[in-house]
């Protein structure tokens, strides 16, 4: 199978001309975004059509969308010209602004990019404070036509990074399924807004589960090829797949532990009944041994020590964590009404913000509707981040700024809300079957 392959950009085709300043200070309401949003307000930044850029996929318009798609920032269009002096501060402050992005695109002269063939372009731009006057950094990039919407999500990380102070995740991926209405399976993945997407792996039968590797090099997803649920590993890098899973009766809900020497997969193992078995070297171990129980959807904890899952264990499906050290259970959703903000009988779909204290998943509010949320494991305090009937298969992004779902309202596009429930977008970019299952990727990897 051929593996997918990309130009690095990241590592190689993007050059940084002219330095910039890294202490550069937080901006003035530096943004505190944990589980509620009542102090929250928006960076309001202007970024210019730059000057000689492409209409088609402007570089500016790509900036923008990123920026508002965080949550962080209010996005506004500039117009393109003039000095940046103190008229121009000023025009923008009165409309409401705080940073200003210019820039200017010059078209290659300067021969070809890795002998490929495609014409270079460099994109010079600026990052200005609107409230005290002043440059924050000035960098050049150099491009080609394939590269373009990478250079774009580039400067989108810098802005990100000096201003949000958080690192940019907008040239990260996202992995997912796609049905078509052939009946055809297709597990692709796409730049985090949509775009570039691939095909890893077509097939007639079902897949179903995908997820990442730590690295971000391998997928992990179910396959029904066999005419049963069977876990694979497929390298980005090469395309060499290889079972992981082909035990009696199902196997399911595959994932890699943190160091990337355990998965952790739901099988029935000849029962009936789904549980939670850890795949080692050494051979499979039972996460915990229950009777009449159904645990799956495992999710590990980014140090590796706990495992958070779906269990049915008190009736409806919810939401607990296991300690690998001494087998400790916690549960972590509530039904008590008394004990939560948002009573829920149903809660699935768990996975781990990057620092292990917070837990997203699928919860079930008032009038069966079902809804992103995530809950603080110190506090026990839970957010539900959307407001709407059908979300499954929340995300968070690396940096745990955006979260990426399903909503079945739109069968054949994905959406993403920030972290604080303020900014919901849905992709631009659509597939012609239903989607499911998305997974954002790690910040990196050898692969993109």
């Amino acid at each position: 199978m051929r593996a997918i392959r990309e130009k690095k950009i990241w590592r190689g085709l993007v050059r940084w001309t002219a330095a910039w300043s890294l202490a550069i200070s937080a901006p003035a309401g530096a943004l505190d975004l944990r589980l509620t949003s009542g102090n929250w307000r928006p960076i309001n930044i202007f970024v210019e059509a730059f000057a000689g850029e492409s209409q088609r996929g402007a570089l500016s318009d790509i900036i923008r969308a990123d920026l508002v798609h965080s949550g962080y920032f209010r996005g506004h269009p500039a117009p393109t010209g003039g000095d940046v002096d103190s008229a121009r501060y000023a025009e923008v402050r009165a409309r409401g602004g705080e940073y200003l992005l210019t820039g200017v695109v010059h078209s290659g002269n300067s021969g070809i990019v890795d002998g490929g063939g495609e014409e270079e372009e460099q994109l010079f731009f600026e990052l200005h404070d609107a409230l005290t006057e002043k440059s924050l950094g000035e960098l050049s990039i150099k491009f080609t036509d394939d590269s373009r919407r990478l250079a774009a999500h580039t400067v989108s990380n810098y802005i990100f990074e000096t201003l949000a102070k958080l690192p940019g995740v907008f040239h990260t991926k996202v992995a997912y399924i796609v049905r078509e209405s052939d009946g055809t399976n297709l597990l692709r993945v796409a730049d985090y807004d949509g775009y570039n997407a691939h095909t890893v792996l077509s097939s007639p039968e079902p897949l179903i589960s995908p997820s990442w590797s730590p690295d971000g090099n391998e997928i992990l997803y179910v396959s029904f090829e066999r005419r049963k649920p069977v876990v694979y590993r497929q390298s980005l890098l090469t395309g060499e797949r290889q079972v992981v899973a082909n035990f009696p009766g199902s196997n399911s809900a595959p994932a890699m532990s943190p160091d990337g020497r355990n998965i952790a997969v739901a099988l029935t193992d000849n029962q009936t009944l789904q549980q939670i078995f850890i795949l080692s070297a050494a051979g499979r171990q039972r996460m915990r041994d229950v009777k009449n129980v159904i645990d799956t959807e495992p999710a590990w904890s980014p140090d590796g020590r706990r495992i958070a899952f779906e269990s049915d264990e008190r009736g409806g499906p919810h939401i607990y964590e296991f300690d690998l050290a001494d087998g400790g259970i916690k549960r972590v959703t509530k039904s008590n009404l008394n004990l939560t903000k948002f009573p829920t009988k149903y809660a699935v779909s768990p996975s781990y913000d990057s620092t292990g204290g917070r837990i997203l998943h699928i919860r079930r509010t008032a009038k069966g509707r079902n809804n992103v949320a995530v809950t603080d494991l110190e506090s026990g305090e839970t957010a539900v981040l959307t407001d709407i009937r059908e979300a499954d298969s929340p995300s968070f992004s690396p940096n745990d700024a955006m979260v990426l779902f399903k909503n079945e309202k739109f069968a054949n596009s994905l959406q993403i809300v920030a972290i604080n429930g303020i900014i919901l977008s849905q992709w631009k970019v659509l597939e012609t079957g239903k989607i499911i299952n998305p997974v954002w990727s790690p910040a990196s990897s050898d692969w993109f």
